[in-house]
């Protein structure tokens, strides 16, 4: 069987009902056609999977203590300063002492990373206007509505 990555049937079940699965169909087609979603894009850094995780979860959570860093990879302390340094080495993260606790590093994204994220956002951004200027007023009204729906869907499922 050929891998798809908006097939569902692959994770060996059936773990969406047929309406579920076309909705999940449609964000996965949404999401991979956004910004971050264009893969050439990170495929152009000479980096790991796991060096990529880190700059993702330092976008996501701005500055993060070390020891957090690895807890949210689920990585080992030497591991993770492993990473770091290299990261650090590739002027893509600082590490400083942590301002409430200076037992504790925190690392942050240099701006280098941060462009990196700002071009695949940008990207994305222009994409999304091009295609929501083909749409009526109407039909950007009801994407709106259906995407705070679903957003309002995910927020309450995380808080469950």
């Amino acid at each position: 069987m050929d891998y798809n990555l908006h097939d569902t049937t692959v994770l060996g079940g059936d773990i969406f009902s047929p309406e579920e699965r076309d909705i999940w169909v449609l964000y996965m087609k949404v999401m991979t056609s956004a910004g971050l979603g264009d893969v050439s894009e990170w495929m152009k850094l000479d980096m790991s999977m796991p060096q990529m995780k880190v700059l993702m979860l330092l976008n996501n959570h701005g500055t993060l203590k070390v020891s957090e860093i690895a807890e949210k990879m689920g990585a080992s302390l030497s591991n993770t300063t492993g990473l770091l340094d290299r990261l650090e080495k590739s002027s893509f993260i600082t590490r400083a002492p942590s301002e409430e606790d200076r037992r504790s590093v925190v690392v942050q994204l240099t701006e280098n990373a941060k462009d990196i994220f700002r071009s695949l956002y940008q990207k994305g951004h222009v994409k999304l206007k091009r295609s929501l200027e083909t749409l009526t007023v109407e039909e950007k009204q009801t994407v709106n509505q259906g995407l705070a729906i679903l957003a309002r869907a995910l927020e309450s499922s995380n808080q469950a």
